[in-house]
C-alpha cells in the first residue's frame, strides 16, 4: 500500500501505519472509515448507548437536573424499579486545557446505601463520530456500569465498584464493545443525515477489516508489556529511549527508530505501573466472557441479568476467576482469544 503512493518506499515506518491502516481496510476489506462516520452522530450514539443499558439491564436512564462545570458536560440518573442507584456525568468534547485522554473517573463510591456517583471523561466530536470513537465511549460506559453496579449493596468502600484484581478490571468494558459491532444493535441508533441506518453490508465489512492488524497490534502491546515489566523490576537505565526502544523493538513488527523516546508519551506507566500487561491478559477474558452471549444471545435478558449479578454486582468481594466460573460455569480458558487470532490469520 505504501508504494502505491511512494514507489521508492523500502520500509515502514512507524508514524505510517496510522496512514496506511484505513487505506488497507478500504482497499481489502471493502471498509470505508468515512462512510461509516455518516452514521454516527454523537446525540444519536449517546442515545443508542444508553437505551442499550436500558434494555440489557433492565433500567431507567433521566436527565439529573444538577449544577455542571461546563455548557456541554450532562448529567444522568439510573433508576431500577424506580429506585435511585447512580448518578453519573458525562464530559465528552474537547476543549482548551482538558484531560486529553478517556477515563472513567468514580466521584463517590457506593457504600452502605450511598449512591455512586461516577463521570466518563472523552473527548469525542461534538457531531459525526468514526467508529472507533464509538468503541471508546462503550468501553468507558462499561467501567461506569461496573462502578454503578458494582456499586450497591456494598459495605465496604473498597470492595465497592471496580475494585477486583488490576488484570480484570478491563475485561467487562472491553467485552462490551462486541455490541458495537453487532448489526442487530447498531441499526437502532446508527443512522444518516437521511435517517437512514447503517446498510448491513457496512457493518458486516467492519468486522472484516477490524481483524487487520490484529497480530501486530497484540505483539505491540506484548512490547509496552515488557517495558513496564523491566522498568519497575530493574529501575530506570542510563539511557531511558534505548531500553524503551530495545523492549519495544523484540516484539513490535515495525521498529522504532533510533531517535525515538516513547517512553515520554506513554503515560500507562505511571498509572498501571508493572502491570500494563493487564490490558491484554483481560482481553482474554473478555472474549472468554462474550462466549456466552455469543451462545444465547446479544440481548438475552437472562444471560444479561447472570452477567450483571454475577461479574459486576460483586464488585471486588470474589476473587475475578470466581466471577468467571460463577458466569460461565468453567475457569477461563484462552481458547476464545486464540479463535480470534487464528480468524484474524486467515
Amino acid at each position: 500500500m505504501l508504494r502505491q503512493t511512494d514507489p521508492q518506499a523500502s520500509k515502514i515506518n512507524p508514524w505510517d501505519n496510522g496512514y496506511l491502516t484505513p487505506l488497507v481496510q478500504k482497499q481489502s476489506y471493502g471498509f470505508d472509515r468515512q462512510e461509516a462516520r455518516k452514521y454516527f452522530n454523537y446525540p444519536k450514539v449517546r442515545g443508542g448507548i444508553l437505551q442499550l443499558s436500558e434494555d440489557l439491564f433492565r433500567v431507567d436512564i433521566k436527565p439529573w437536573k444538577t449544577a455542571l462545570w461546563h455548557p456541554k458536560a450532562e448529567a444522568y440518573e439510573m433508576f431500577e424499579g424506580g429506585k435511585l442507584i447512580g448518578r453519573f456525568y458525562l464530559d465528552m468534547h474537547p476543549r482548551p486545557g482538558k484531560y486529553e485522554h478517556a477515563n472513567v473517573v468514580p466521584l463517590r463510591q457506593g457504600k452502605g446505601g450511598q449512591v455512586p456517583v461516577i463521570a466518563l471523561v472523552m473527548n469525542a466530536p461534538d457531531g459525526l463520530m468514526e467508529h472507533g470513537d464509538v468503541v471508546t465511549f462503550l468501553h468507558e460506559y462499561g467501567h461506569l456500569l461496573h462502578g454503578i453496579f458494582g456499586g450497591q449493596n456494598q459495605h465496604w468502600a473498597g470492595q465497592s465498584g471496580i475494585a477486583t484484581e488490576a488484570d480484570f478490571g478491563e475485561a467487562p468494558s472491553q467485552m462490551l464493545e462486541e455490541w458495537v459491532f453487532d448489526y442487530d444493535t447498531l441499526k437502532r441508533f446508527a443512522t444518516n443525515e437521511a435517517g437512514q441506518p447503517i446498510p448491513q453490508e457496512l457493518v458486516a465489512q467492519m468486522n472484516r477489516a477490524r481483524l487487520f492488524n490484529l497480530g501486530m497490534g497484540d505483539m505491540r502491546q506484548l512490547g509496552l508489556s515488557e517495558v513496564a515489566l523491566r522498568l519497575y523490576q530493574q529501575g530506570a537505565p542510563a539511557d531511558l529511549g534505548a531500553a524503551y526502544r530495545g523492549y519495544v523493538n523484540r516484539y513490535d513488527l515495525i521498529p522504532l527508530p533510533e531517535w525515538s523516546q516513547g517512553q515520554n508519551s506513554f503515560s500507562h506507566l505511571a498509572g498501571y505501573g508493572a502491570s500494563y500487561y493487564t490490558y491484554r491478559w483481560s482481553k482474554v477474558i473478555a472474549d472468554d466472557l462474550f462466549t456466552r452471549f455469543a451462545r444465547e444471545g446479544l440481548r438475552n435478558p437472562k444471560t444479561a441479568a447472570d452477567y450483571r449479578r454475577l461479574v459486576l454486582a460483586p464488585g471486588g468481594t470474589k476473587p475475578a476467576a470466581e466471577l468467571v466460573r460463577d458466569f460461565l460455569g468453567r475457569p477461563i480458558s484462552i481458547d476464545a482469544y486464540k479463535a480470534e487470532m487464528a480468524r484474524a490469520a486467515r
